[in-house]
Formats: structure tokens, C-alpha cells, sequence
């Protein structure tokens, strides 16, 4: 099974991916605060968020156990719902990646990113769950 550093993915993919508004490293807890997340079931991760200019935000957060992996994966995706609804509301630029972001599984961890270029961000993502 894939074990990926979470840290070094969210960086790698803040210095790999093109992103149109200033990314900045938001602390885990605010974060999961946000996302809704329990952090008894956190191992560890990392997260940029833009400003609220824009949708575009990365997360990588390590489930401890395979079993949390799921509840992760679905806080991320209601995450990412209700930015939809709110972005709709006032900057529909946004609403196409929001609408297509990119949401992966990889071992223990739950990878998100909101960019323009989704092959960008997969590319990166890629590189760490390919068999090394």
C-alpha cells in the first residue's frame, strides 16, 4: 500500500501547480475545524487555502486507520460543496472548479485540490502513488 508524506505532497503541489490567487498554509486544526473533521482520526496533513478571491485550496490529510479514510473523503466533498453554493452566489468563475476538482484516495490519505488545471495537480499526485 501507498504510504504518502502528506506535507511534502501539499508543497510539491503548491510549487507544481498554476494557481491564479495567493495560496497560504493554513493551520491543520483551523482546517479541519473548517472541513468538519475530528482530529482524534487525524494523523497528520497539511492544507493551503487562497484567499477568498478565489475557490483554489489544497489538502492533504492522513486518516490514522483506513476505516476513517472514507469520513475524511466525504467532509472533503461537503467541503467542497458548500464553497459551490457559495461561490455561486458571487464569483461563478470559480464554479467550474468546484464543480471538477480534484478528490483522490492514495493509502491513508484523502488529496484535494481546487486548481484550473486538474492534470497539473494529478501529474504531481502521480508521482507518489506510482509503484516506486
Amino acid at each position: 500500500d501507498v504510504d504518502i508524506d502528506p506535507v511534502a505532497l501539499a508543497d510539491d503541489m503548491r510549487a507544481s501547480v498554476t494557481f491564479q490567487d495567493q495560496l497560504s498554509e493554513v493551520d491543520l486544526d483551523k482546517v479541519l475545524s473548517l472541513y468538519g473533521i475530528d482530529s482524534e482520526i487525524v494523523d497528520s496533513g497539511k492544507a493551503y487555502l487562497s484567499t477568498n478571491a478565489t475557490a483554489e485550496e489544497i489538502a492533504v490529510i492522513k486518516a490514522k486507520t483506513a476505516e476513517d479514510v472514507d469520513t475524511i473523503k466525504t467532509a472533503v466533498q461537503n467541503r467542497v460543496a458548500s464553497q459551490l453554493q457559495s461561490f455561486e452566489s458571487y464569483n461563478a468563475n470559480e464554479v467550474p472548479k468546484l464543480e471538477n476538482p480534484v478528490i483522490e484516495t492514495a493509502g491513508n490519505c484523502v488529496i484535494l485540490c481546487v486548481c484550473d488545471d486538474k492534470g497539473e495537480a494529478e501529474a504531481v499526485i502521480d508521482s507518489y502513488t506510482a509503484a516506486k
